[in-house]
C-alpha cells in the first residue's frame, strides 16, 4: 500500500514557498483535492507553480492577480489559510467557493483578520469576502481555540505586518498539534513566532520577510490511518510503502498520534528488514479498548470509531469530541450510524462511547456519509467487515484527501466500488465477499452479444449511443432495447448473407451508429469484425481486403467528400487479383448501388428493413466467448500492415481491466472521437461502453470545439484518445472559456503527453490525464490512474494492470532490474492470437516463454512505473552512445516556440548516426539551431545528446493513432543528406 505525502505540510509549505521571492523546491507532491484547490488559488494570483519530476517548484513573491475573483473551491483549510494572505495582492481580489461555502460562516476569523488590519467586506460573514490589498498593520487580536485553522490563518499573515501582533487563543482549545506544525513549517521558510510555554500566546514581529526553502514532505498519517484499520479488521499482511518504520514521536505529522494509539490497541506493526517500512502482518487480531483525547487526533474520531466497534472488545471512550461536530459534518452523529451494522456506540455530552462486538457478525447497510471524506472513508471500511453490501452516499469525497484511496484499498483485496444513481443517491459499494465492480474474469465468461440483450432488459429505456455527427440538435440517440433490436435484425440480414462462424466481414465506417450495430451483430453470430480505417485508400484497402478474404464489405455512400462506392468499384476493376468479395452494402445509398458482375450490390437500409429476426437460429449461432472476434490491421509505423487477430474474452477482459484499473462505474458516460476502427476507439471505447453498460459518444470528424460542445451537451465523463486530441481540446477549452463540467479522465495513448501538456490539461480540463501504454497485439499494459502521484500520472506511461507482467530485457533476454533500460516486454491474458496468415512473425514477436517483445525501449522504477524511452528502430546511436531521444523531445517540447518535435537519426560516415531533430513551431515563433542548442545547454543537457540537424516541418507525420511515422521523417531526412551529397 502507497502512503501519499502528507496534504498538511504541503497546504503550508506551498503557501508559504508563494510568499518567499525567489525559488523553493517541495520534494514529494500532493493531489489531494484541497492541496489541488491551495495551488489553483495561487496561480489566480499570480504564483507560478511548477511540477518538476516528483517536485513542486514555486517561484514566490509578490502576489499578482490574473482576475479578480480567487476560488478556494471546496477546501476549507485554503479558505482560512489564504483570506488574509490576498490582502498582500497588489489588487483587490474577491474570495470566493463552492457554492455550500457561501452558507460557512467564519465571522471569529474575519472579526480578527479586520483587527489586524486587513479590510475587508463580508455581509454574511461567508464567503464572498472582498479584501482591499492593504498590508495588515499588526495588532492584538483574541481568537477561539474552536479551530486550528483560524490560528494559523491569522500567524501566517501576521508576519507581514507593518508592526507587531499577538494573537492570544481563548476558550477550549483543541488542534493545537495543528497550529504547531504551522510555526515549525514557518521557521523553515524563515519567518519567526515566540510561543507561551501554554500555548495560548503568540507573539509576532512585524516586517518579516520569508525566504525560499528546500524540503521534503512526510508521509500522511491521515491516510495511513485507513489502511492500518483495514489490515487490523482482516488477516493482512501489507508493506505500507513510505511510511518509516521508526517511533511515532518522530514522525513529523501533526496526527502521528495515531501511530501510539493503533499500537496500544494492539495492531502489529514492526519494521520490514528489508525495507524499513512499517508492515503489518498477522492472521487475526482482537484489538484492545483505550480511552482517547481526541483533542489531539480531532480528525481520527471515524477511524478509531471503527476500529474500536469493529476490531476491539471492551468500551473505547472518545474524549472532548464537542469540537470534532463542527467538522465537514457532525462526525459523532455520523459515526452511530454503526449501530445499524450491528455496533453498539453512544454520545455523551463530550463522550463517544464505543463498545467493541469484536468479531460478531456484522450486517451491511445504507449508510450517508454526509458528503464528509474521513466519513466515507472510515464507513466504507467497517462495511468491508459486514455480510452482504454496503452503500454510502457521496462516493466520491474521499478524492478531496486521499484520491487513491479506493485503489489503494482495492489492491489489497477489499472490494469497493461506485454505484448509480441520483445527484445525492450516488453511492460507494463496499463487499466483503464479490470481487469488485467489474471482475474482469466474470465479463471475459461473457458474449459481447449477451451484454447488450442484458443491458435492453436491465435499462431498456436508456441511451447506449449517441452520434454527435449530423451536428447540434441534430444528435442520433438509441437506447439499449433499440439497439438490441437493430443489432437482431443486422445479425439475421448477415446470417443470410451466408456469414459462417469465425468469417471476417469488413467494413469501412466512420464513427457512427452502424459501426456499433454491425459490430455487435457480427459478434452475436460468432464471426469476426475486420474494421478498416475509412482513411485508407485503394491500395490499402486491395491489400487488407484480399488479406482477409472477407465476402460482405459495408461503406458509406460518401463521408467527407468521397464516393466509396465508386472507390470500391474502380478497385474491383483494377485489380489484378481483386478480393474475393460477394457482397457490397451501402450505407446511405442515394439512388441505385451499382450493379454489374463481381459482387452482389445492396442497400444497407433496405436489406435490414427486410428482416424479420429469427430468434432460435441466432441463438444457434450464440459463440463461446473464446471464439474469435476481431481482424484488425495494425496502421503502422513501418512495414506491410499486420492482421492481427483476438479473441472475444481477451478484448472483454482488457475492457474489464481498465474500468476496474481507472474505477469507472456505471456512471460513467464514455466519449469516443478516436476512430472506431482503431482499437483505441473499438475496444476503449464502444467495447468497454458495452461491457460496463453505459453510453458512448460517437464523434465522427474530429474538431477539439465540436468536442467540447459534445463532452458539455452529453456530460461526457472518459475519454481514451492520441495526445494530439488531448492538445486539441486543451486549446478549444482556453479559447472559448468553456470547461468539460463532467470529464473526469483522459487517458492519453499513442505517443508520449508532454509533461507540459499534461499539466496545463489537469488544470484546464479539470481532469485527469493518465498515461498509458499499449498496442493492437496486447490491449493495454500499463496505465496510470487518478490517484497515483501527479509526477506518476504526467511523466511516466503508467503501472501495469492487474494480472498484466511487465519487464525490461537486454538483448540476450536476461531481465534487467528497476531502473535500467531495456527491451519491453509484456504478458497478459489480453495477448493476440497471433497474426493472420503469418506464423513467422508471430513466433518473432514472442519470446520462448510466451511473453510479447514490443520493440519499444523502456525503463521500469522501483515502484513499477513504465518509462518508454523509444523505439528499438527509432534509437539514435551515435558513436556507441544511445540518445534518450524521448527525454530530449520532452525537453524541446517545453520550449515556447516549438508546438511539436520528434527526433530521428541519420545516417554519419564518422559517428554511424548522428540526431536530426524535426520541429513545428508555433505561429510566429522563431527557432533556430542556435536557440536549440542554447536551450538543451540552459537545461545541462550532455553535448552528445544534442541534436546535429533541425529541420523545421509545418506538421509531423503521423499514424491515425497519433504516433509519428519516424521511418518517413529518416526517408525524409536521408533524402536531404543525398540531395546536399549532390550538389
Amino acid at each position: 500500500m502507497v502512503i501519499p505525502c502528507s496534504k498538511y505540510h504541503a497546504h503550508r509549505a506551498l503557501i508559504l514557498a508563494s510568499l518567499a521571492p525567489g525559488t523553493s523546491y517541495i520534494k514529494g507532491l500532493s493531489d489531494a483535492g484541497h492541496v489541488r484547490h491551495t495551488i489553483g488559488a495561487l496561480r489566480k494570483l499570480g504564483t507560478r507553480i511548477e511540477v518538476r519530476g516528483d517536485e513542486f517548484v514555486v517561484h514566490g513573491g509578490q502576489y499578482s492577480p490574473r482576475q479578480q475573483q480567487v476560488s478556494v473551491g471546496s477546501s476549507g483549510t485554503t479558505l482560512y489559510f489564504m483570506t488574509g494572505l490576498v490582502s498582500l495582492a497588489d489588487a483587490p481580489v474577491t474570495v470566493v467557493g463552492q457554492k455550500y461555502f457561501q452558507r460557512r460562516p467564519i465571522g471569529p476569523l474575519l472579526e480578527a483578520l479586520s483587527t489586524l488590519g486587513v479590510r475587508l467586506d463580508s455581509p454574511t460573514n461567508c464567503p464572498p469576502i472582498e479584501v482591499q490589498p492593504k498590508r495588515p498593520t499588526g495588532g492584538h487580536v483574541r481568537i477561539p481555540g474552536t479551530l486550528s485553522q483560524w490560528i494559523s490563518g491569522l500567524l501566517l499573515l501576521a508576519p507581514f505586518a507593518t508592526g507587531p501582533s499577538t494573537v492570544t487563543v481563548e476558550g477550549e482549545f483543541n488542534e493545537r498539534s495543528y497550529i504547531d506544525l504551522t510555526i515549525r513549517m514557518m521557521a523553515q521558510f524563515g519567518l519567526h513566532v515566540d510561543v507561551s510555554e501554554d500555548g495560548r500566546r503568540y507573539e509576532i514581529a512585524g516586517n518579516q520577510e520569508a525566504r525560499p526553502a528546500s524540503l521534503t514532505l512526510p508521509p500522511d498519517i491521515g491516510a495511513a490511518a485507513f489502511g492500518l484499520a483495514a489490515t487490523a479488521l482482516h488477516p493482512s499482511d501489507v508493506l505500507f510503502r513510505g511510511l518509516p518504520a521508526v517511533p511515532w514521536e518522530q514522525v513529523d505529522h501533526p496526527e502521528s498520534d495515531l501511530l501510539r494509539l493503533v499500537a496500544e490497541m494492539g495492531l502489529p506493526m514492526t519494521p520490514d528488514p528489508e525495507t524499513g517500512l512499517v508492515r503489518v502482518r498477522h492472521d487475526g487480531v482482537e484489538l484492545s479498548p483505550i480511552e482517547v483525547d481526541c483533542r489531539s487526533v480531532p480528525d481520527m474520531l471515524p477511524v478509531l470509531s471503527v476500529l474500536s466497534a469493529f476490531g476491539a472488545r471492551g468500551t473505547t471512550v472518545l474524549d472532548n469530541v464537542a469540537h470534532v461536530r463542527l467538522k465537514e459534518s457532525d462526525r459523532v452523529s455520523a459515526m452511530l450510524q454503526l449501530n445499524r451494522m450491528g455496533g453498539r456506540l453512544e454520545a455523551r455530552d463530550d463522550q463517544l462511547l464505543v463498545h467493541g462486538v469484536g468479531i460478531d457478525k456484522l450486517a451491511g447497510a445504507d449508510l450517508s456519509s454526509f458528503n464528509d471524506h474521513r466519513v466515507l472513508m472510515a464507513l466504507a471500511i467497517a462495511g468491508t467487515r459486514a455480510e452482504g453490501e454496503t452503500r454510502l452516499t457521496y462516493p466520491n469525497a474521499y478524492r478531496i484527501s486521499y484520491p487513491r484511496f479506493l485503489d489503494e484499498m482495492n489492491a489489497i483485496g477489499l472490494d469497493l466500488s461506485t454505484a448509480p444513481g441520483g445527484r445525492e443517491s450516488r453511492t460507494t459499494q463496499v463487499s466483503s465477499v464479490s470481487p469488485g465492480s467489474v471482475s474482469p474474469s466474470r465479463a471475459a465468461s461473457t458474449p459481447i452479444g449477451d451484454l447488450v440483450r442484458r443491458w435492453a432488459r436491465q435499462r431498456p429505456t436508456d441511451e447506449a449511443i449517441i452520434d454527435v455527427g449530423a451536428g447540434e440538435g441534430q444528435d442520433q440517440t438509441l437506447t439499449w432495447k433499440q439497439l438490441d433490436e437493430r443489432v437482431d435484425a443486422v445479425a439475421t440480414m448477415l446470417l443470410e448473407l451466408g456469414v459462417a462462424p469465425g468469417e471476417p466481414v469488413a467494413f469501412q465506417l466512420p464513427n457512427r451508429v452502424e459501426f456499433v450495430v454491425l459490430s455487435m451483430a457480427i459478434a452475436r453470430i460468432g464471426a469476426v469484425s475486420c474494421p478498416l480505417m475509412p482513411i485508407f485508400r485503394q491500395r490499402e484497402m486491395a491489400f487488407m481486403l484480399r488479406r482477409s478474404r472477407a465476402r460482405v464489405f459495408v461503406v458509406p455512400a460518401g463521408f467527407r467528400g468521397r464516393d466509396y462506392p465508386a472507390e470500391v468499384a474502380a478497385l474491383l476493376a483494377s485489380d489484378d487479383r481483386p478480393p474475393a468479395l460477394a457482397h457490397v452494402l451501402v450505407l446511405d445509398a442515394d439512388g441505385p448501388v451499382p450493379a454489374g458482375t463481381g459482387p452482389s450490390w445492396h442497400d444497407y437500409a433496405e436489406a435490414v428493413a427486410r428482416q424479420v429476426p429469427d430468434h432460435e437460429a441466432l441463438d444457434a449461432r450464440r459463440p463461446e466467448p473464446t471464439a474469435l472476434a476481431q481482424l484488425l490491421f495494425t496502421s503502422g509505423t513501418s512495414g506491410e500492415p499486420k492482421g492481427v487477430l483476438h479473441r472475444m474474452d481477451a478484448l472483454t477482459r482488457a475492457a474489464a481491466m481498465e474500468v476496474r484499473h481507472l474505477g469507472l462505474g456505471s456512471d460513467d458516460r464514455i466519449f469516443i472521437p478516436s476512430p472506431l476502427a482503431h482499437q483505441t476507439g473499438f475496444l476503449y471505447g464502444m467495447w468497454l461502453a458495452v461491457v460496463l453498460g453505459v453510453p458512448q459518444i460517437l464523434q465522427p470528424i474530429w474538431s477539439g470545439h465540436t468536442a467540447l460542445s459534445a463532452l458539455r451537451r452529453h456530460r461526457g465523463t472518459f475519454v481514451q484518445a492520441a495526445t494530439p486530441f488531448l492538445g486539441d481540446l486543451v486549446e478549444a477549452v482556453e479559447q472559448t472559456g468553456e470547461t468539460t463540467e463532467a470529464l473526469r479522465i483522459f487517458v492519453a495513448t499513442g505517443t508520449a503527453v508532454p509533461r507540459g501538456l499534461a499539466e496545463r490539461a489537469t488544470r484546464t480540463l479539470g481532469a485527469a490525464v493518465c498515461g498509458a501504454w499499449g498496442s493492437t497485439e496486447t490491449c493495454l499494459g500499463s496505465l496510470s490512474a487518478p490517484g497515483d502521484e501527479p509526477a506518476k500520472v504526467w511523466g511516466t506511461d503508467g503501472r501495469a494492470l492487474v494480472d498484466v507482467r511487465l519487464r525490461i530485457t537486454d538483448d540476450d533476454g536476461n531481465v534487467l532490474a528497476p531502473g535500467q533500460e531495456g527491451n519491453f516486454e509484456v504478458s497478459s491474458r489480453c495477448l493476440f492470437e497471433g497474426y493472420l496468415d503469418h506464423p513467422e512473425w508471430t513466433a518473432e514477436a514472442l519470446t520462448p516463454d510466451g511473453w510479447y517483445r514490443s520493440g519499444d525501449l523502456a525503463i521500469i522504477d522501483e515502484s513499477g512505473f513504465v518509462h518508454i524511452s523509444g523505439r528499438v528502430k527509432d534509437v539514435v546511436n551515435r558513436g556507441g552512445e544511445k540518445v534518450p531521444v524521448a527525454e530530449i523531445e520532452q525537453l524541446l517540447y517545453n520550449h515556447p516556440a516549438v508546438r511539436d518535435v520528434a527526433i530521428v537519426a541519420m545516417p554519419d560516415p564518422r559517428l554511424g548516426e548522428r540526431a536530426c531533430a524535426f520541429a513545428v513551431i508555433e505561429e510566429g515563433a522563431s527557432f533556430d539551431m542556435a536557440e536549440l542548442q542554447r536551450f538543451l545547454d540552459e537545461r545541462q543537457v550532455a553535448k552528445q545528446y544534442w541534436p546535429e540537424r533541425l529541420e523545421i516541418a509545418s506538421e509531423l507525420p503521423r499514424n491515425p493513432t497519433g504516433k509519428v511515422q519516424k521511418f518517413l521523417l529518416r526517408q525524409q531526412v536521408q533524402r536531404l543528406i543525398d540531395g546536399e551529397g549532390h550538389k
